[in-house]
């Protein structure tokens, strides 16, 4: 009787796998279009019966915005994005490569997880109190950003960013959060300074809070950091190497050499590079308030300091402020880069 009911069971278990794998595929892309784009990738790995509908359009179409049209028609570049082999390749496309948009004033691409719509204000679409002030504030450019412009402080007492959006451009039923996206370096007169920022969506509670965008350096360890800014770079110190080792070689006797001079010059700009990798990766130099919230560097060697994060229901069409102030210390402050504010999906993890 016991081997009958195992028997039995192991027959239901078949039909019920193959029951499974013989639905059409719209409607196993249907099912999968309730989960995520990270779930579908892992169940597609693991799972063949899922693999056809994993790599559908009609399911990728879910995952994308309902305006991605639209909104990728506002890039001067759309012409290169219609063409696209699958739904899927756009996806991780404007997950991996974020667009520009509003005659290069925004920046637009999705979270790679769950297809959440992100957003960079860059600076020019900032409102900065003496922006527009030569002296105070200047525009430039730098190869690193993905904007055409940024902007450089130069010298303020009143330090004042606000930046804006339409809260109908970002996902439903999503917790975003807001930071500032600068290089800090060579600012000063920011050491330990609390600047408040807010987030404001017309109709609801203002967000405040208290943040800090430069730790406190001693005076020796600031004259150490600006005379390694001015005198050191990577090209210098390889330039050098070049020179001597050519140097070195010539002069040696036929023979002499243990090691070919290609040989060592790979050798020491390798290890060069790594020296000055590892010092820009170092965390920050710890100071007494250890405990404040102090900017993070991120992957595309920029900083980032978070302002504040905010719920967004969907269905309205409300404006949302983000601002950013230090008004109170009344000093001279400079040598701040801001590239922009970013808007994303606040992580749990």
């Amino acid at each position: 009787m016991e081997r009958k009911n195992v028997e039995g069971s192991s027959a239901k278990h078949s039909t019920a796998g193959h029951g499974f794998s013989s639905l059409p595929e719209g409607c196993i892309a249907d099912v999968l279009a309730l989960t995520s784009p990270r779930d579908v990738c892992r169940v597609s790995a693991v799972a063949s019966v899922f693999l056809s509908a994993a790599e559908s359009d009609v399911l990728w179409e879910r995952f994308l915005p309902a305006d991605y049209r639209e909104i990728i028609a506002r890039s001067s570049e759309s012409s290169s994005w219609r063409h696209f082999s699958s739904k899927k390749k756009l996806y991780f496309t404007l997950c991996d490569y974020p667009l520009l948009i509003d005659e290069g004033k925004k920046s637009f691409w999705l979270e790679k997880r769950s297809g959440k719509k992100c957003y960079m204000l860059a600076s020019r679409e900032l409102t900065i109190i003496w922006g527009d002030t030569p002296g105070y504030w200047e525009w430039t450019s730098l190869p690193e950003s993905r904007f055409p412009e940024v902007a450089y402080l130069q010298a303020v007492c009143w330090f004042e960013i606000r930046g804006k959006i339409n809260t109908c451009m970002l996902s439903p039923r999503t917790n975003y959060a807001a930071y500032l996206v600068f290089h800090g370096g060579r600012s000063h007169g920011f050491e330990d300074v609390p600047v408040e920022s807010s987030i404001e969506i017309v109709g609801n509670e203002t967000t405040t809070k208290v943040i800090y965008l430069a730790r406190y350096r001693s005076e020796e360890q600031a004259e150490h950091d600006d005379l390694e800014y001015e005198c050191v770079s990577i090209e210098d110190v390889r330039s050098w190497i070049n020179d001597h080792l050519t140097q070195l070689y010539s002069s040696q006797e036929p023979g002499k050499a243990l090691l070919g001079l290609e040989d060592v010059k790979t050798w020491m700009n390798s290890n060069v590079m790594k020296l000055f990798s590892s010092q820009e990766n170092q965390e920050p130099t710890s100071s007494i308030r250890s405990d404040l919230p102090y900017p993070k560097k991120r992957e595309d060697s920029w900083f980032e300091i978070e302002l504040g994060e905010f719920f967004i229901e969907g269905g309205e069409d409300t404006e949302l402020e983000i601002t950013l102030m230090e008004v109170k210390a009344g000093h001279w402050k400079n040598g701040l880069i801001v590239e922009g504010i970013e808007i994303r999906p606040k992580s749990d993890l």
